[in-house]
């Protein structure tokens, strides 16, 4: 990619209110910076990406960076895993089981979220409900069936339930970096089965992965990723940083 390219995230695909979900953003932004960093890359976001804003995709020194403006709002480099963790594959109706223990009906920091907000009504909203898996510590799952899915769908689908296998309680976590891989776009119409796995937290950091099942098994994409609590202060909207020249 040599020229500059450009995407929009609509105002109805928010994960805080005012910015985007973090995974439908790193799936858009991936997939602009394939010319660059090939077709597995890993998003880094430096600022919460906004909605219905023209954002330019510059490619520098064999990365892509993610502007709005003077803000720097992600970077994209080639992903470099050798070896995947995996999360564990669990049936259907143990995914629905899960779904009842889903802890944000009680609570959640993001209601209006595209992926899990329990305040959508809109034909946009995905209504994913990742609950705890029975004898699977730091597991949760749930069910989810497809609309005439795109490739930054199933980002975000394989992003918010990994969120859930932390403490969303008083401050937050959100993404921070993601990496996917989609063997194949599943279905419409046919149910699906998410599963998010955490595989460490150290201090306000959280390591998670993920995976997107058809339910005989067969796997049609798996993520990794990092969360990051914020402070009792912070504040999602993104900030000014120094503009790099590509």
């Amino acid at each position: 990619m040599t020229d500059v390219r450009t995407c929009q995230i609509a105002r109805t695909h928010n994960g805080p209110p005012g910015s985007a979900n973090g995974g439908y953003a790193c799936g858009m932004f991936a997939r602009a910076a394939a010319g660059v960093v090939g077709p597995t890359g890993v998003v880094q976001l430096h600022a919460a990406p906004p909605l219905d804003a023209e954002l330019t995709v510059h490619a520098h020194r064999g990365r892509a960076l993610v502007w709005h403006e003077d803000e720097l709002v992600a970077t994209v480099s080639a992903a470099r895993h050798d070896q995947w963790a995996v999360a564990p594959f669990v049936t259907v109706s143990t995914a629905e089981r899960a779904s009842a223990r889903f802890k944000g009906l009680a609570a959640h920091p993001f209601p209006s979220c595209l992926v899990c907000g329990t305040d959508r009504t809109d034909s946009a909203a995905l209504h994913l409900t990742p609950g705890s898996v029975d004898g699977l510590p730091g597991v949760v799952a749930c069910t989810w069936t497809p609309d005439n899915p795109d490739l930054d769908t199933l980002w975000a689908v394989l992003d918010c339930p990994g969120g859930w296998t932390l403490d969303q309680s008083g401050a937050p976590y959100v993404l921070g970096r993601m990496s996917a891989r989609v063997h194949a776009v599943p279905p419409s119409g046919q149910p699906t089965v998410v599963v998010a796995r955490r595989i460490a937290a150290v201090g306000r950091t959280a390591r998670v992965v993920s995976a997107l099942f058809c339910p005989d098994g067969t796997e049609f994409g798996r993520a990794e990723a990092t969360w990051v609590r914020l402070s009792a202060s912070s504040d999602p909207a993104p900030r000014k940083r120094e503009r790099l020249h590509s």
